[in-house]
């Protein structure tokens, strides 16, 4: 149940880093959606790999 919390928690702080990141110009909107799903697939993938290796 931590895990969801936790995901939703990042996806947020990216949401809130991507939308600053628009503000500034340096990313156009388009982009900022691709950017932060492949940030969280690769965090899940790394997260679920650490999490059976502890096992």
């Amino acid at each position: 149940m931590l895990r969801p919390a936790i995901l939703a928690l990042v996806r947020q702080i990216l949401t809130v880093a991507g939308t600053a990141l628009v503000a500034k110009g340096y990313l156009n909107a388009s982009d900022i959606e691709p950017v932060i799903g492949a940030l969280l697939t690769i965090g899940s993938v790394v997260w679920s790999l650490a999490d059976k290796r502890g096992r």
